[in-house]
């Protein structure tokens, strides 16, 4: 894939003990919430083994503007409130450009 100035986020978000999988199930509400044609090109939740309360989210949009869009839109901004009253600290997170993208994204 030519990635141009694809538009990268990176965050970990730590959940209240127990509440991870709740924690999971919103993320994914929160990221089809935006509707297909959004500009989210792709995303990948993740767990680490050492850190069961701890989620890890990667995401490819087509450029910023786009996730700025989405992430404002109202469908959106209510799934981001359901997600905060589950974390035990801020979430953490970074912004770039995507430098090399490939593979194949299936539904989990």
């Amino acid at each position: 894939m030519s990635t141009g100035n694809l538009f990268s986020v990176y965050g970990r978000m730590t959940a209240l003990p127990g509440r991870r999988d709740e924690l999971i199930a919103l993320l994914l509400q929160g990221f089809r919430a935006g509707g297909e044609g959004s500009g989210l090109i792709a995303y990948s939740i993740n767990t680490a083994f050492d850190e069961p309360d701890t989620v890890w989210l990667t995401q490819l949009w087509t450029d910023k503007e786009a996730h700025d869009v989405v992430t404002r839109s109202e469908p959106v901004a209510a799934a981001t409130r359901r997600v905060m009253p589950l974390l035990a600290q801020q979430p953490q997170g970074s912004y770039g450009h995507a430098v090399h993208a490939h593979g194949r994204v299936t539904e989990c």
